[in-house]
């Protein structure tokens, strides 16, 4: 699921949207949930996070008290035929975008008739409908568990197939150009965090939608083989021969957090077939260039640079071994928090680290380490030996084709990189 999105009106209910966001909160994780009144930090453009969260959301509770359908503004007119009025341009916004819109009627209030709604909010009337008496615990219960069951549901095909088609329009030259002056050497991390930052939030949706997908077995591995193909292969004409190469590695960056996350789901359910596919079999085939696998193109050094990564602001003069890669699961962890608690993600995450380097080894000459080959040197990890039982000749691995279905190869690759490992700290 892509998050729970709670509309309501103030003076209507605002108790119950209140109540709604912590219990939802503790069962699916605050950043699964958006409430205006908490979720909108000092100085944030009140309309860009009001719309851009609304559309990364795949449910919307519309919270319907007893004032709900007749109040009026200070002039007397009803608020909901303003078409300005917030509360309607979120609900018509959510029926646009394709989000499950669950009326939550307070107490006794009655549905509303289409006829004493505006147009675009008339789908509202048919919608299934949840219900909270003032005082009841179990319709209180009973909402909660409706709406954590949404979140264990794999989402359809022609939903992950809009979502995706949505993101990628929404990556279009002119939001993230890349004809720009190189940013000088001092304000170069920056500004590339920034961007990486904007490209993560954009695929925030879909990245959830594909975590709850991959992990529930929701739909086969084809259908995120061929997500991942898209954005691989998202430009289709040759990139700009002034374009800002930072800029232009960057513009992989949405297909690899999508790639790790295909990945970490997998790894995460036992799927670990797909977290091998998905890297072997989705491919870039770039207008200038010959085709290559995802694990190719994807290495992560060849979509941002080391020395820009580790100079981010965010580390704060902290330099990480692996900064990258500290990166992405931090950025990710919040995608996995309603379907993993946070140590199962930490050693997901490691586990697919850990995987995409011995495939690298097995198919090139160099490998991309992630910040596990740290906690290896340092005896701080277990990885090598979690995923030595992955690895046998009948294991789910190799029998879906991973270093040609050969144990024997897979116990070279892993010799290979603990000599990297050594050879990269010693």
């Amino acid at each position: 699921m892509g998050g729970v999105f709670i509309n309501y009106r103030t003076g209507d209910g605002d108790w119950v949207a209140t109540l709604l966001a912590r219990e939802l909160s503790a069962r699916i994780g605050s950043a699964n949930v958006f409430f205006a009144s908490r979720s909108i930090g000092v100085g944030q453009d009140f309309v860009t996070q009001i719309l851009g969260r609304l559309r990364e959301c795949e449910v919307m509770l519309a919270v319907i008290g007893a004032r709900w359908l007749d109040a009026t503004d200070r002039h007397g007119s009803r608020r909901l035929s303003n078409p300005a009025d917030w509360v309607r341009k979120e609900i018509a916004e959510a029926f646009r975008h394709g989000l499950r819109v669950i009326p939550v009627f307070l107490d006794t209030t009655a549905s509303p008739a289409t006829a004493d709604l505006p147009d675009d909010l008339g789908a509202l009337a048919s919608c299934p409908a949840l219900r909270l008496r003032h005082g009841d615990d179990g319709d209180l219960a009973r909402l909660l568990d409706e709406v954590v069951a949404l979140a264990r549901q794999p989402p359809s095909e022609d939903t992950i197939h809009r979502v995706a088609s949505q993101t990628l329009a929404e990556l279009d030259e002119s939001r993230y150009p890349v004809s720009v002056p190189r940013p000088p050497d001092s304000e170069a991390p920056a500004a590339l965090e920034d961007r990486l930052a904007r490209y993560a939030r954009d695929m925030t949706r879909l990245l959830r939608l594909t975590a709850t997908g991959g992990y529930l077995g929701g739909g086969p591995h084809k259908q995120w083989i061929g997500v991942l193909d898209r954005f691989l292969n998202r430009r289709d004409e040759a990139p700009p021969a002034d374009g800002c190469r930072p800029w232009l590695a960057a513009e992989l960056y949405p297909a690899l957090l999508l790639s790790y996350t295909i990945g970490i789901s997998g790894i995460a359910a036992g799927h670990d077939d797909l977290a091998y596919r998905q890297l072997a079999l989705a491919k870039a085939h770039g207008p200038t260039q010959k085709e290559r696998s995802a694990l190719r193109v994807l290495a992560l050094r060849l979509v941002v640079d080391p020395q820009y990564a580790t100079a981010f602001p965010k580390w704060r003069g902290t330099r990480h071994h692996h900064a990258l890669s500290v990166h992405l699961r931090q950025e990710l962890h919040p995608i996995f928090h309603h379907l993993v608690g946070d140590r199962a993600y930490e050693l997901a995450f490691e586990e697919y680290e850990y995987l995409r380097s011995l495939l690298e080894l097995h198919s090139m000459a160099f490998t991309s380490l992630g910040e596990f080959a740290f906690h290896q040197d340092q005896g701080t990890t277990t990885v090598a030996e979690r995923m030595s039982t992955r690895l046998t000749s009948d294991s789910v691995l190799l029998r879906a084709g991973a270093f040609d279905g050969d144990a024997a190869k897979a116990a070279a690759a892993r010799h290979q990189l603990a000599v990297a490992i050594r050879g990269r700290y010693r």
